[in-house]
């Protein structure tokens, strides 16, 4: 079986959940491929594309969540007529490449593949992955087979995009099978070079490195219990870890990008992050307590409200609300116990395991 994986360069969180989804193929004896869906209109339009959407999400956030809430209140067409522009090309590699599936993790790629579907009859069997706590917007331009969705409270949100209820499948979000894998938190320290008596608070905003971490994770750390420390990921920001490595001290380490985020997750107590989709299921999935900051609205919004209200979160809309939050979990472990606990009951498999089994079944 050979199954064509369609991302977008739009941030980490979808190329991610291709991975994942990747890895999982490759246990049940299935070929794959990981795509650039944008790649199919050129390479110069996905360049461009994604650089625009780093750049106005890290540069410009009120005017990314400005053109979301637009889209959320008026039909896509737009969206859906630039993807449409790669369905030729997209239809000529399934046909010469002789895929079996289509997963799409991403919606620009469930608009294209369903423009090729519609112009070309192509009928190879595509699905929908969606790697955030909503229904986003051009879901109801879609004509898959199936929808791989978050959650089962999500099923009424979807229904109303015009997903029909027997092509949902609550399956949770795709994530790396090291964020499922138990280490103990001193084993973990040891291995990072951490220290293994003081708690450990971790301060992540995605790849992108959001939510200005230069000029608010000094405050977060200065007013930590001297027994905590905070740990800094600053991602692919150059610019953020570049000002705020001369200010590491004994109360603050600052990294780069780093391929240990799971190993870091396990070892810290608290983390502090925007509410992207699949770094909070990263966080689900370890059973460490968050708490969230809304540092671009949108679509993360959404992710934020949902998760907050499932009580697998704690959130606040500015950095002085977060510093405030911190304080609070450092002095009372309930905070994060009554978190812990409901991490548990919200979900407790393997998304992308369960998302490439079905998907080999079915296409036997």
């Amino acid at each position: 079986m050979r199954v064509l994986i369609l991302s977008a360069n739009t941030g980490g969180g979808h190329n991610s959940t291709a991975k994942a989804l990747a890895d999982q193929l490759e246990r049940f004896g299935a070929e794959y491929e990981i795509a650039d869906t944008l790649a199919f209109i050129s390479e110069t339009v996905s360049d461009f594309i994604s650089w625009g959407h780093s750049y106005v999400y890290r540069k410009l956030p009120r005017l990314f969540g400005i053109g979301y809430r637009f889209e959320e209140k008026h039909t896509p067409r737009f969206m859906y007529e630039q993807c449409a522009r790669g369905a030729e090309a997209l239809h000529q590699k399934l046909t010469e490449d002789h895929f079996d599936a289509v997963l799409c993790v991403h919606v620009f790629s469930g608009l294209m593949i369903t423009e090729a579907r519609e112009r070309f009859h192509n009928m190879v069997p595509a699905y929908f992955v969606a790697t955030d706590y909503t229904c986003s917007p051009g879901v109801s331009e879609m004509k898959l087979d199936g929808y791989f969705i978050p959650h089962r409270m999500l099923f009424g949100e979807f229904v109303r995009s015009g997903v029909r209820a027997d092509k949902m499948f609550a399956t949770g979000i795709p994530i790396g099978e090291a964020f499922y894998q138990t280490i103990e938190r001193t084993e973990a320290r040891r291995k990072l070079g951490l220290p293994t008596d003081r708690r450990i608070v971790l301060l992540s905003c995605g790849s992108m490195g959001c939510g200005h971490l230069d000029k608010n994770a000094l405050t977060v750390a200065q007013h930590l219990p001297n027994d905590a420390i905070l740990v800094v990921l600053c991602g692919k920001n150059e610019k953020s870890y570049e000002e705020l490595s001369p200010l590491a001290s004994e109360k603050m380490q600052v990294l780069g990008f780093t391929d240990q985020v799971a190993t870091y997750m396990s070892a810290a107590d608290l983390y502090i992050t925007k509410p992207g989709g699949l770094t909070t299921s990263e966080s689900i999935a370890k059973r460490l307590p968050m708490i969230l900051i809304d540092a671009v609205p949108g679509l993360e919004t959404r992710n934020f409200d949902f998760l907050i209200g499932n009580g697998v979160a704690n959130g606040a809309r500015n950095w002085r609300q977060v510093s405030m939050l911190v304080q609070k979990a450092m002095k009372n472990p309930s905070f994060m116990e009554k978190q812990i606990e409901a991490m548990k009951r919200f979900t407790a498999h393997n998304s992308a395991e369960l998302i490439c089994k079905q998907i080999v079944l079915q296409n036997k």
